[in-house]
C-alpha cells in the first residue's frame, strides 16, 4: 500500500478556485483531484478554462468527497486525477462519471522510471514526468474544445522544454549526493532523486526496500566516520518520532513538501520543484560535496 502524502493535515474538502482573472463562472472547469496537477493544468487550460483542485492542502487518502465536491465533479469538463493508488476515496465517484470526462493519469502511461521505484506512483516529482502529464491534459482538452486545440497543444510544447531545463537543473544540484545514505520515512522521493543518480531507500514499503535502508544503515554504524553524513526526508509538518528517528540512525532530517501545502495558493509547478529542492539542501547542505572525487 502507497504511504499517504501530506502528513496528518486535515482535508480541505471544498474545490479550490483558480486565481485566473475574469469571471470563472463563464467558462468551462477542469477539476483536479491534488495541488501539483493543478499547478500542472494551469500550464495548459490558460484562460480558456478555471481549474479547481479538490483536495487542496490536505492528504489525498485521508480526503472524502463532500456534497459541492461532487457537483463540482459531475459538472467539471474533465476530472483529473492520478488513479486509485494514489487517490483511493476518489474511486467510486470517478467510477459513476462518464469515461470522457475523466483522465487518469497513472494509467495514461508515458512516464519515465529511471532510477525511481517503478510503484512509487508520485511521478509529478520529476519535471520530465510533469511534462508527460502536461501532455496528456492538452490531448484531451484538445479533445473537447477542437476550437483552441492548437493553443493548448503549444503550451504543452512550451511547458515540455521549460520541463527539460528543469530536470537539468535539478540533477545537477542533486549529483553530487549520489553516493550519500538517503532515508525516506515512506516510498515517495524515488522520483525526486532518482534522476541524479541518487538511491533512496525507504523504511517503509515493501521488505525488499526496508532490508535495503537497514543493510545501509548498518553498514553505515560499522563506519563511525561517516556518522551525521546523510539525511532522512519525511513529510510536512515537521514531527518529533521522524526526528528522532533521525538522530538513532545519525542522521540529519527534514521534512519535505511534495504536494505544495505550504506555497502560496496561485503558485506554479517550477516554484514547488524549487521549493522542494531548496528544503532538501537544508539537510544535503551539511554533507561534504565529494563531487571532486569523482
Amino acid at each position: 500500500m502507497v504511504a499517504a502524502c501530506g502528513g496528518d493535515q486535515s482535508a480541505q474538502t471544498s474545490p479550490q478556485p483558480s486565481r485566473d482573472p475574469g469571471d470563472a463562472s463563464k467558462k468551462a472547469t477542469l477539476v483536479v483531484s491534488i495541488g501539483p496537477l493543478a499547478m500542472i493544468a494551469r500550464e495548459i487550460a490558460g484562460e480558456q478554462l478555471a481549474v479547481r483542485s479538490l483536495i487542496g492542502n490536505g492528504d489525498p487518502h485521508h480526503y472524502a468527497p463532500s456534497v459541492t465536491d461532487r457537483v463540482a465533479m459531475e459538472s467539471a469538463q474533465l476530472v483529473v486525477w492520478l488513479g486509485p493508488q494514489m487517490e483511493s476515496v476518489l474511486a467510486r465517484q470517478m467510477a459513476l462519471l462518464p469515461e470522457q470526462q475523466q483522465l487518469s493519469l497513472l494509467a495514461a502511461g508515458g512516464y519515465e522510471f529511471d532510477g525511481a521505484d517503478k510503484d512509487d506512483p508520485h511521478l509529478w516529482l520529476r519535471p520530465r514526468n510533469a511534462a508527460v502529464m502536461a501532455a496528456h491534459i492538452a490531448t484531451r482538452l484538445a479533445e473537447l474544445n477542437p476550437g483552441q486545440a492548437q493553443e493548448f497543444r503549444a503550451r504543452a510544447r512550451d511547458f515540455s522544454r521549460a520541463m527539460a531545463n528543469l530536470q537539468k537543473v535539478q540533477d545537477r544540484a542533486l549529483w553530487a549526493y549520489r553516493d550519500v545514505p538517503i532515508v525516506s520515512t515512506h516510498k515517495a522521493y524515488s522520483q525526486f532523486f532518482g534522476p541524479a543518480g541518487v538511491t533512496v531507500n525507504s523504511l517503509s514499503g515493501s521488505s525488499s526496500h526496508q532490508h535495503g535502508a537497514r543493510a545501509m544503515l548498518e553498514h553505515r554504524e560499522a563506519t563511525a566516520a561517516e556518522a551525521g553524513h546523510g539525511c532522512l526526508f519525511g513529510e510536512v509538518p515537521v514531527n518529533e518520532r521522524d526526528r528522532q528517528t533521525a538522530e538513532h540512525l545519525n542522521l540529519g532530517y527534514q521534512a519535505l513538501d511534495p504536494l505544495g501545502t505550504r506555497l502560496p495558493a496561485d503558485a506554479t509547478y517550477p516554484q514547488l520543484m524549487q521549493q522542494l529542492l531548496a528544503d532538501a539542501r537544508e539537510c544535503l547542505g551539511a554533507i561534504p560535496d565529494r563531487s571532486a572525487e569523482h
